[in-house]
């Protein structure tokens, strides 16, 4: 679970963030670019999801294994659920609800490696 896709991951989340907050600055409504990229990152999400779950059921390692799948499979909705949201604002504060989700699923990314380590 920790690698090059869980950086990756983690980068893209942050770089969400900092154009939703440039988005919040200049009092923008949220386009179609960022709430695409919100998407990417719900699927990335995903992909990391799908590769968790199959690199646990080929271990024997002591983890908290429903907890760990739990992260998983609930970690795609956050953003999916704020590009709802950004999608549906007419206000800047779709963008806000963006930097949010930016800012919330690199931390979880970093927990979902916590659980894996067994932490």
């Amino acid at each position: 679970m920790t690698g090059p896709f869980s950086t990756a991951t983690i980068i893209v989340g942050l770089l969400v963030a900092v154009w939703a907050l440039v988005y919040l600055v200049i009092n923008k409504r949220v386009d179609r670019y960022l709430q695409i990229a919100t998407l990417g990152l719900a699927a990335m999400f995903v992909v990391l999801a799908v590769g968790g779950i199959v690199q646990m059921m080929g271990t024997d390692k002591e983890l908290a294994r429903a907890e760990f799948v739990g992260y998983l499979l609930l970690s795609p909705l956050i953003p999916v659920g704020g590009w709802w949201w950004a999608k549906n604002d007419e206000t800047r504060w779709g963008a806000g609800v963006l930097l949010v989700v930016g800012l919330v699923m690199p931390v979880l990314v970093v927990r979902i490696q916590q659980v894996w380590a067994g932490v």
